[in-house]
């Protein structure tokens, strides 16, 4: 496994898969928090109800106690009607013997018609004797209640009873109530209240389904939408209902589970790209190292041969082993051609190394673009025809740009070099050169081994070296390319190239037009 492999897997172990397990076990921990969440909120809304209950049963009771105290001191009911004028929502105050019999019903107080009242109560409280009888046993047991009685009316009127013990004997007594009004007057500035401005609470009467009170007029509440509903104690056939202010109780499960996922995606989202941008730049490290060390290799290789051949020949020289004047030119020859051979590499590497420290400074001037291609190519025609190759020079009208003289030689040095190093059998270079919006342009085709379209990109890159196939074949220090991009570069100019393994190579360097 090599060094990138290792990375790759170190990051893979130390980061993402213990974020992914914790991401598996956060979302499947997801629906178990939704309904701890329903629990407490259920929990708390049980309280709601308990204190809003508990508190309609305290007025009642207390109402009960006064009707109490004021049929004992008072026979004609003066003093209770008085004071159940005050209570809006009582509609009349009556006792009746247990018996329910019409002769023993009497009125402390009625806003109805009277005679109406003594004719429908009876039958009501017959309707309901079952719970005179559930009362009678809870008063032998030492226990009052109130027990609500209803009638059979389209708009049904709600009787409280309770049963007291006085001189007369055991006899029904209760109070007839407006729901509406009990539930607006005396629960409401109690829900109110309780409330608190943090949940919406509201009153429906169950058997329409219509809200008698809310809380917060602003807020439409349905039976539906309510997170909890329960009964009011005193008044069965109504509900006290309770939803979330703005929304319901599943929605704002649903929308914190939605921003708990998004969040925790979104960090995994994160860490992932974290991951990739560490990996891509110690890739890049590890690569610039290996190619370094590949670098070193190649320059050592590159430099060894010539001084071999430098060494040996001038040994030869030395030591006079050669008879022939002719001979001894050859050798001399091959001994200059060597010495400039190092001299090339020295000098690219030299060159590279002032461009990345920021040391060289290129001098920008007016060139005709044509002219100078053409001078350079004629001093570089022998060099092209001694290595068997065919060059043709495509020349356009004249094109101004501003580009540095020794910069543009180096530039075209380094591709024609190219073009020869990487072509096989097809001997032949084209260059030719034109103008394109702003910038005139040099173009360098060859019909050599091309390059896959993966290494491409790379081949910019310093120290590069093709890993594979016949370019990585041919030995070099990995410099040239990098070089002419950084000098491009360093012109406002750009480099491209067009190539395809088998067909060629075509590189094209764009220069900014002179004004």
């Amino acid at each position: 496994m090599n060094a990138i492999r290792k990375i790759a897997v170190l990051l893979i172990a130390a980061f993402l898969l213990p974020a992914l397990f914790f991401s598996v076990y956060e979302i499947s921990s997801l629906n178990r928090d939704e309904e701890m969440i329903q629990d407490i909120y259920h929990r708390q809304l049980e309280t709601i109800l308990f204190s809003v209950n508990q508190y309609s049963d305290d007025v009642l009771g207390s109402w009960k106690s006064r009707i109490e105290t004021d049929q004992a001191l008072s026979a004609n009911g003066a003093s209770l009607a008085s004071w159940a004028t005050l209570q809006s929502s009582i509609q009349g105050i009556f006792s009746i013997d247990t018996t329910l019999s019409e002769n023993t019903l009497k009125l402390g107080y009625s806003i109805v018609n009277t005679d109406s009242v003594l004719k429908a109560l009876p039958a009501m409280l017959k309707q309901n004797g079952e719970k005179v009888t559930q009362l009678s046993k809870y008063l032998k047991s030492g226990f009052q209640k109130i027990q609500a009685f209803y009638g059979d009316g389209k708009e049904r009127s709600i009787v409280l009873g309770f049963l007291t013990v006085s001189p007369e004997g055991t006899r029904l007594a209760g109070l007839m109530i407006d729901p509406r009004k009990f539930v607006e007057d005396i629960l409401g500035p109690r829900l109110q209240l309780v409330g608190k401005d943090q949940v919406l609470l509201s009153i429906f009467d169950k058997s329409k389904g219509v809200s008698v009170y809310s809380s917060d007029d602003r807020e439409t509440a349905t039976l539906e939408q309510q997170a909890l509903t329960r009964e009011l104690w005193i008044l069965p056939d109504y509900v006290l209902g309770i939803q979330t202010k703005g929304a319901t109780l599943s929605q704002l499960v649903k929308e914190r589970t939605r921003n708990n996922l998004l969040l925790l995606l979104g960090l995994d989202a994160v860490l992932i790209i974290s991951v990739v941008f560490v990996f891509r730049n110690v890739k890049k490290e590890v690569q610039l190292a290996q190619n370094k060390s590949e670098f070193v290799a190649n320059v050592s290789h590159e430099i060894r041969t010539p001084l071999a051949l430098i060494s040996m020949f001038a040994e030869t020289l030395e030591m006079n082993r050669l008879k022939s004047e002719e001979k001894r030119n050859e050798y001399y020859a091959i001994i200059s051609k060597e010495a400039q051979r190092l001299t090339g590499i020295v000098n690219r590497i030299l060159n590279f190394s002032q461009i990345e420290a920021g040391k060289k400074e290129l001098h920008p001037d007016k060139l005709e673009l044509g002219k100078e291609i053409k001078a350079l190519l004629h001093s570089y025609d022998y060099h092209l025809r001694s290595k068997g190759f065919v060059y043709e020079w495509v020349e356009a009208e004249p094109i101004i740009v501003n580009a540095d003289k020794e910069a543009l030689a180096e530039i075209m040095v380094n591709l024609i070099d190219n073009a020869i190093k990487y072509s096989s059998d097809q001997k032949r270079i084209v260059i030719r050169c034109g103008q394109s919006g702003e910038q005139g342009w040099v173009a360098v085709q060859d019909e050599g081994v091309g390059i896959r379209s993966e290494d491409q990109r790379h081949i910019f890159d310093k120290f590069y070296r093709v890993p594979s196939g016949n370019l990585a074949k041919v030995k070099g220090t990995g410099l040239g390319l990098a070089l002419v991009r950084q000098l491009i570069e360093q012109m406002d100019g750009r480099i491209t190239v067009d190539s395809a393994v088998g067909k060629g190579s075509t590189f094209t360097v764009y220069l900014p037009l002179a004004h």
